[in-house]
């Protein structure tokens, strides 16, 4: 494991040194400092720039870097300019933690669904890297993640279905996080219970298609506090634009099959797979390889200075 991990951090470190403008770069610390209680005003700027931020999937896991733990989290931000997005879920006595899956077998040492198990019991586990090598990390408390990101990150909480609404608002306002954070729901009642509970709050929605979009339209939700979720190389060009006129953000991810940039990125000559798809529209785009996205976008000489003037960096 010591040598694919020293191949990983080689790997990184030869990624940076070929960004000339990444030592001039914003930092995740500024992005959360221009989004902090003023989220939906900074995705306003963002469109009018036509510049995207790049988001972590799960922290941006690599070997011995597992997903959704602080050390992921903190390596990834430490890089490259990135807001996180991590995934939470609920154990069977209230207890709301960072994992994926709603069974722990994948990415722990643990086994069985989660929803019947306590946080004593899965405090003792290991979570597993992205080679299944069981790392020294145990899974990490939301409260931990709010915690940990206060002044350093804006984070995406990606709220699995069967956490409680109630549950996650109070341990949000118990780090003070209300400001620092955005949602993701599955559903549109998902999101209308957030909607509810917290109606300022900017909450990401899948957005697939037109009947989704007629769905989110019909419940209300389609304003400067909705980022959606999007797959652009399956809509036609005008849905992007459409959304964008109606105040919506977009967001697409960089994984998901053999065609996406996350498949494709080998070395920094690749880096026109992220640089397409942010021109395609999308203004939040999340990776599992965070530091190659951004820094491809930092490729671009006029990045930079679009998210100084959206106030994500000096």
């Amino acid at each position: 494991m010591t040598k694919i991990l020293l191949r990983a951090l080689l790997a990184s470190a030869a990624l940076l040194a070929a960004s000339p403008t990444l030592a001039a770069a914003p930092t995740s610390a500024d992005m959360l400092t221009a989004a902090k209680g003023r989220l939906p005003q900074l995705l306003t700027c963002l469109r009018q720039q036509k510049v995207a931020l790049v988001g972590a999937h799960r922290g941006g896991p690599l070997p011995e870097f597992p997903e959704n733990v602080v050390a992921t989290m903190q390596r990834t931000t430490a890089l490259v300019p990135a807001f996180i997005e991590t995934d939470v879920q609920q154990t069977s006595d209230g207890v709301l933690f960072q994992n994926h899956d709603d069974v722990l077998d994948r990415n722990t040492t643990g086994k069985g669904a989660i929803r019947t198990q306590t946080w004593a019991e899965i405090s003792k586990l290991k979570v597993r890297d992205t080679t299944a090598y069981p790392t020294t990390y145990a899974p990490a408390l939301l409260s931990e993640v709010l915690g940990w990101a206060d002044g350093k990150a804006l984070i995406l909480l990606d709220v699995k279905p069967q956490t409680d609404p109630d549950l996650l608002m109070a341990e949000v306002d118990k780090a003070k996080a209300g400001d620092r954070v955005f949602f993701l729901s599955y559903t549109v009642a998902q999101a209308l219970g957030q909607r509810q509970r917290r109606p300022d709050a900017v909450i990401a929605l899948p957005v697939f298609d037109r009947d989704m979009l007629a769905k989110a339209k019909a419940a209300g939700l389609l304003n400067d506090h909705l980022i959606a979720m999007v797959r652009p190389g399956k809509m036609d060009a005008a849905f992007i634009p459409e959304l964008e006129a109606m105040g919506v953000t977009v967001m697409s991810g960089t994984y998901g099959g053999p065609e996406t940039p996350d498949a494709v990125y080998r070395t920094p000559a690749d880096a026109g797979a992220f640089q397409a798809l942010a021109k395609a529209g999308p203004r939040m785009i999340v990776s599992n390889r965070p530091v190659e996205a951004a820094t491809a976008l930092l490729a671009d000489p006029t990045y930079a200075r679009k998210l100084k003037a959206c106030g994500v960096g000096h």
